[in-house]
């Protein structure tokens, strides 16, 4: 069985022994390196490119956060879980967005720690239970938002034909011009014009423009 390799990084001496000490004891496990700052961690992680990281975020002056990019940096392939005394959302979601795989607080029992390493190893994320209810409806409502955004938003009710003809109008053509590009009679294309207008509730160019260069990158 591979033994899976794990760095520590805590400015908490007390906190690196018995963390190596629990993880020493079984055999699944084995202590790449401990650091109690972030320049002795990057040096220690460059050179033994463990396959978890178990991270503070407080490091001194440095944020563990930001030394995750520069971890994944020189060990692409090292998975990083945050050990932290912070059980808020901010810190949660900074940590997961800078590349994160896991986050649990130091009060978490033996157990927890051992599950979330096991977790990470093997491929998944770990969110501590407590931490894993706000995080993930925080996800659905935001997500919730996105949707009734676009749904809301007064160009998506516009038809293929009727967008082709704002674009065009942006751009400047007549209307005689846009029929020509798109194959339709004069006639159509200026009902086409009228109806987009109104949906978008615009009457001018000049707000058919500002609409089309939101919507068109």
């Amino acid at each position: 069985m591979k033994q899976c390799s794990v760095f520590i990084v805590d400015d908490h001496k007390m906190l690196l022994s018995g963390l190596a000490m629990i993880l020493e004891s079984l055999d699944d496990f084995t202590v790449a390196g401990s650091a109690s700052n972030a320049e002795d961690a990057i040096s220690g992680i460059k050179a033994k490119t463990p396959d978890i990281v178990l991270l503070d975020i407080t490091l001194g002056t440095t944020s563990g956060i930001d030394l995750i990019p520069k971890i994944k940096a020189i060990s692409p392939d090292t998975k990083i879980i945050i050990l932290t005394m912070y059980e808020d959302q901010q810190h949660l979601k900074a940590s997961i967005k800078a590349g994160a795989s896991g986050y649990l607080p130091k009060k978490a029992m033996d157990d927890d720690l051992l599950y979330a390493i096991r977790t990470v190893a093997g491929g998944k994320v770990y969110i501590y239970p407590s931490l894993l209810e706000e995080f993930v409806n925080s996800a659905l409502q935001k997500e919730t938002a996105k949707n009734l955004s676009v749904k809301n938003d007064p160009w998506n009710n516009l038809s293929d034909r009727e967008k082709s003809v704002m674009i065009g109008i942006a751009h400047g053509y007549t209307n005689k011009e846009i029929a020509e590009k798109i194959y339709l009679s004069e006639k159509t294309v200026a009902t086409y014009r009228a109806r987009a207008m109104a949906k978008l509730g615009i009457k001018s160019r000049a707000e058919c423009v500002k609409i089309v260069n939101e919507h068109i990158k």
